[in-house]
């Protein structure tokens, strides 16, 4: 939810300045690339808590689904060695098979 909060509030601040700029006449390249900077600089100074605590959102969820499917995949890896393994080999401390 932070992510999102963010995103809004860094595109409300370049769109504020865009349309100032551009009131001012200062043509929308000027003004694209002045809205930019500004909302870039407010998000960073102003914004500071909300921005690490988008980035803590973003980097836990990009660890948490990494973990689930690496462990996903471990799983399937040690069930299909398993199966393979079942009953080929002799156990050296007995005469059963495993």
């Amino acid at each position: 939810m932070r992510v999102f909060k963010y995103a809004v509030i860094r595109l409300a601040v370049f769109f504020v300045v865009w349309g100032a700029c551009m009131l001012l006449g200062l043509g929308w390249i000027f003004s694209t690339i002045a809205a930019a900077v500004i909302a870039l600089a407010a998000g960073y100074l102003f914004f500071n808590d909300l921005r690490t605590g988008a980035g803590s959102d973003v980097a836990s969820a990009w660890e948490g689904r990494g973990k689930r499917e690496q462990f996903k995949s471990e799983q399937a890896d040690a069930e299909a060695e398993d199966s393979y393994t079942e009953g080929r080999y002799f156990d050296p401390g007995s005469d059963e098979k495993l």
